[in-house]
């Protein structure tokens, strides 16, 4: 393994990071030379704590003075970074082995990108939010030993440095949602290589399932923005809810079927909330799409 030195680079908006830097400090291996840097996009609440925990180490706290949006934080803190490569962490995870960071470093020496997935704890929340540990477990979480649910995901991924400055996220995405989907088909595009490896975090936040569900509806207007707004022919095929929307699109029956499935929407947001229902979340999605391609 080689010895750059790494960066470790965290976006923050909505809470403390205290007990994850603890957390991500422990894992750092004795030979490391690293930084850590926290940017915080909520201009509307300061972190002391956070503040305070990296001012004593000489680390960086970025405090942006109005909210820039997913995508501009990453972009400002991996140019705020010194070292060759990246760890990108978002503020609700928390690693679960204390090799995780050795891990991500032994994947880089051979890859551009390295993503190890997240998971969600075993034990079910409260009914309130039960829709978003549904879905995180059985759709977000990415168990890298099973090739079919291998795909990137910016709440945890390392990357060299030279080729974030390639790529980089999409700056006019300041909305929630697919803004790493985009990520990770600009890294295919330029044939840049991702190693998958088993070393997950958990993913700790969960909201509510009205709140889940209203940043699902935010996702796919985002979604759509990308398609009509962005120059990248990947921008129309980024999620399986696309390629389903256009391969039923392509027959009268199948167009049948998104038509009632655009009509359903208040019942499949109804259900989502009211049930916790993944499947009544997922075709809540593709109403709420079909309703944004059909206003076209």
């Amino acid at each position: 393994m080689t010895t750059q030195g790494l960066s470790i680079v965290i976006p923050q908006y909505s809470q403390e990071v205290v007990s994850l830097l603890d957390r991500l400090e422990t894992c750092i291996p004795n030979h490391l030379v690293y930084e850590f840097i926290v940017a915080n996009d909520n201009d509307k609440a300061s972190y002391p704590q956070t503040k305070e925990w990296l001012t004593k180490r000489s680390f960086h706290y970025l405090q942006n003075p109005k909210n820039i949006g997913r995508a501009k934080n990453r972009n400002q803190l991996a140019k705020a970074s010194q070292y060759d490569w990246l760890l990108f962490i978002d503020e609700d995870m928390m690693p679960k082995n204390s090799v995780f960071i050795e891990r991500y470093l032994n994947a880089l020496d051979e890859s551009d990108v390295v993503v190890g997935g997240h998971i969600y704890e075993e034990n079910s929340p409260k009914s309130p939010y039960r829709l978003h540990w549904k879905y995180g477990s059985s759709i977000e979480a990415k168990a890298s030993s099973n090739a079919a649910n291998r795909s990137f995901s910016s709440a945890v991924f390392g990357i060299k440095k030279s080729c974030f400055q390639s790529v980089s996220f999409e700056s006019s995405i300041q909305d929630y949602g697919h803004e790493d989907s985009l990520f990770g088909a600009s890294l295919d595009q330029y044939n840049y290589t991702i190693q998958f490896i088993d070393e997950p975090c958990y993913h700790l936040g969960l909201h509510s399932n009205t709140t889940f569900v209203s940043r699902s509806h935010t996702a796919i207007q985002t979604l759509y923005q990308i398609e009509t707004t962005i120059d990248n022919p990947a921008s129309h095929k980024l999620t399986r809810l696309q390629r389903t929307y256009a391969t039923r699109k392509r027959s009268i029956s199948g167009r049948i079927v998104l038509q009632g499935i655009r009509t359903g929407r208040p019942l499949w947001k109804w259900m989502a909330i009211q049930w916790s229902s993944v499947p009544a979340l997922q075709l809540y999605k593709l109403s709420c799409y079909c309703h944004l391609k059909q206003m076209r």
